[in-house]
């Protein structure tokens, strides 16, 4: 098995792709699971938020955020955690010829570029960066007059979580693009070697036919006198 295969740009971008997505699972998890949003509080403490609440009453929010901050926290961190899988199997694991397997080839030639490794780590960092940020935006709304009063209380699990919705969600979309305006499209390729694979294999396919049914003449002259006796 090959590992880090760096040969090329595509395979450059999916590796930096990777890493993006890693790193930035890596902020969500932890700052899902740590205490240090604001005052060395987090997501699971319970805040006394009276005044708060009855903002969110007047304002016609029918919704606990604190319980909705902790469920999109929730979410998220699932997400994360199978995107950062994702994220290695396809720094490590995933080489330039296993896009060239039969199995895979046909897979992406039915489906577009569903399929590209670049295309799904989009998709699935994208969603967990953007779970994450409902989250931290519902958090950030429920006490920004803690925020305002003292910015400096704000701790290190809402940097690495801001850091890490952004790296899913902004940087990557930036990776994403550049890697469509630098890489050239493989599809093309894919489909002219389909096609000479299908050729040839027909081709073969005739020609075990034609000698399946082909039996010499001079064997027939051999077995002639043989008869006759």
């Amino acid at each position: 098995m090959t590992f880090l295969e760096l040969r090329d740009s595509n395979s450059r971008f999916r590796f930096s792709q990777s890493c993006l997505g890693l790193a930035g699972c890596l902020c969500v998890c932890y700052a899902v699971w740590t205490p240090f949003w604001l005052k060395d509080r987090g997501l699971w403490t319970e805040w006394n938020n009276t005044k708060s609440d009855q903002t969110n009453t007047k304002d016609g929010i029918f919704f606990n955020v604190l319980e909705a901050d902790r469920v999109f926290g929730v979410l998220s961190f699932l997400m994360a955690v199978s995107t950062g899988v994702l994220c290695l199997v396809f720094a490590l694991c995933w080489t330039s010829e296993t896009v060239h397997s039969y199995s895979n080839t046909r897979s992406l030639l039915m489906a577009g570029q569903a399929l590209y490794p670049s295309t799904l780590l989009l998709l699935t960092m994208a969603s967990t960066g953007f779970f994450f940020l409902l989250s931290w935006s519902l958090f950030t709304y429920q006490h920004r007059e803690e925020i305002r009063q003292d910015f400096s209380s704000l701790g290190s699990s809402y940097w690495l979580g801001a850091l890490g919705w952004v790296l899913l969600l902004v940087l990557e979309m930036i990776v994403f693009v550049a890697e469509q305006a630098v890489v050239p499209d493989i599809l093309p390729d894919l489909e002219r070697a389909m096609e000479s694979c299908r050729i040839s294999y027909q081709k073969k396919a005739a020609n075990r036919s034609f000698s399946d049914g082909y039996y010499p003449c001079k064997s027939k002259r051999n077995m002639a006198p043989k008869s006759l006796g």
